[in-house]
């Protein structure tokens, strides 16, 4: 990803800018989603199997307004980044979000040497 693409999908997606910016620091393209008031749009084009995982379950269970997983290990699948928005999170301390994050990705993580999970709450309304 070159660095004025990053730069640009940073714009557009503030709460993907880390993620965003490790990808294109490492070279690659995170997954991204956002949901508008015109339906969900999945902004990414590629991604690996394990990025494809995290990203597909994360959805699935969480309904996230926000979401970019991006395998931090270079695409082995050893480490991963996850940041997540969802309403889901509201009431929650930021260790109950983060465990809620890792017991849906149990088996994923036992194949994995880390994840780095940052979670966070959409504004209100």
């Amino acid at each position: 990803m070159s660095g004025h693409l990053a730069a640009l999908l940073a714009l557009r997606h503030p709460v993907a800018t880390k993620a965003t910016t490790l990808a294109a620091f490492l070279g690659r393209q995170p997954r991204l989603f956002q949901q508008s008031r015109r339906g969900t749009a999945d902004l990414s084009t590629r991604g690996t199997d394990g990025e494809q995982a995290i990203y597909d379950k994360l959805i699935d269970e969480l309904r996230p307004n926000k979401l970019a997983v991006t395998d931090s290990s270079g695409g082995c699948g050893s480490m991963y980044v996850v940041e997540i928005e969802t309403e889901r999170f509201r009431g929650l301390s930021r260790v109950k979000q983060t465990q809620l994050v890792t017991s849906l990705l149990k088996q994923e993580i036992r194949q994995m040497h880390g994840i780095r999970v940052l979670c966070s709450v959409p504004p209100a309304a």
